[in-house]
């Protein structure tokens, strides 16, 4: 498993909160109302995830998906360590930027989204991203470690990127390859975001991101 999975908890007892915002919302996305419910999450996590994880394992991740997408509130209380480190570079000073010590990131986030299917766009992301399922690259060297990262390429070292290449001619090329071995490499379409499963389930999955209105194509 990931390290960043089994990563020990961190203290938090000296750090300052600090929110941007002045008041979180009250109101609960959508979800049974929009057509959204746990399943969708559980057969995604499945096709993703397949036998890279065992059974408790999916199951767990089901759970803090689903919470996330449906009680954001309650998902950053009841998964308050796992919440945090699921958003890059929280805690952490970047140059010209303040850090983000945001508690309750995915209650922040739908408050300043109010929009469903963002939300459920971008908390996928974050989760699916932490898990090792998904990953993310702005060019072809970018791509190259993210790719590094998902959990299903373990043992698969992918080819160096070419000077200035552009990710999609980049993952292309990747895709072509990892055929061979029945997987198949499926991005958000006109962004970055991508993830790998199996050729056989390549529309179960794209339905599924369709459903949550998130275009994906095959590479």
């Amino acid at each position: 498993m990931s390290s960043s999975l089994v990563a020990q908890k961190k203290d938090y007892t000296e750090i300052h909160f600090k929110s941007k915002l002045r008041n979180y919302t009250k109101v609960l996305p959508k979800t049974e109302e929009i057509g959204i419910n746990k399943e969708l999450f559980s057969e995604l996590v499945e096709l993703l995830a397949n036998d890279l994880y065992s059974e408790n394992q999916k199951l767990n991740f089901t759970n803090k998906l689903w919470l996330a997408i449906s009680n954001p509130q309650k998902f950053d209380y009841v998964y308050k360590d796992f919440s945090l480190k699921t958003i890059k570079n929280w805690g952490v000073k970047i140059k010209f930027e303040d850090p983000n010590f945001e508690p309750n990131p995915y209650l922040e986030k739908w408050t300043n989204t109010g929009d469903e299917y963002l939300y459920f766009q971008w908390a996928s992301i974050q989760i699916l991203t932490y898990l090792n399922l998904m990953a993310y690259g702005e060019d072809g060297s970018d791509a190259k470690n993210a790719l590094m990262n998902l959990k299903c390429l373990e043992g698969i070292n992918p080819p160096r990127s070419s000077t200035n290449e552009y990710t999609y001619d980049y993952l292309t090329r990747v895709s072509s390859l990892i055929k061979k071995k029945g997987l198949v490499i499926l991005i958000y379409n006109n962004n970055y975001d991508f993830t790998v499963c199996k050729i056989e389930d390549k529309e179960k999955v794209i339905g599924l991101f369709d459903k949550l209105h998130w275009e994906f194509i095959d590479l």
